[in-house]
């Protein structure tokens, strides 16, 4: 009886790679450099939303690979905690055109990427992405961007 469970919204975010290997940063106003996601619809195919969100919001068309980590409580949204899915993303190109979510966006390496996470699970899940996509490259396993 004395658990209790989280209760909050459910957001999903993409380390999207580029052709190159780098990583795409996103801010909006006075944030951090971060990554492109949103939330998730109730009964939504994750990976399909995921691909629309970012397409949406930095014009890219990806590949949703695996999930690299999951995160609580980064992404703030007043009262309400957030549960924070982070994909491995490729995109086809880099040619971002941003929508009304963000004000700027970055390329950077993958440990300037690191270097820019304010939280040490984010550190890791970019980590952890940069080794799954260099395993993904090394086997021939990525099969390049599907787009929409």
């Amino acid at each position: 009886m004395g658990e209790s469970y989280f209760r909050g919204h459910v957001t999903q975010r993409g380390i999207v790679f580029g052709p190159e290997g780098d990583v795409l940063l996103v801010t909006s106003g006075l944030r951090p450099w971060t990554f492109p996601g949103g939330r998730i619809e109730a009964e939504a195919d994750p990976e399909a939303s995921l691909r629309r969100t970012l397409h949406e919001r930095v014009g890219l068309h990806t590949t949703v690979e695996e999930p690299v980590k999951t995160v609580t409580d980064i992404w703030g949204s007043g009262d309400e905690p957030v549960y924070a899915v982070l994909y491995r993303v490729q995109a086809r190109s880099r040619d971002v055109q941003l929508g009304e979510k963000h004000d700027d966006y970055c390329w950077y390496t993958p440990d300037g990427a690191v270097e820019e996470m304010h939280f040490k699970s984010l550190e890791q899940a970019v980590e952890r992405a940069v080794e799954n996509h260099r395993a993904a490259e090394w086997t021939g396993e990525s099969d390049g961007p599907d787009g929409e």
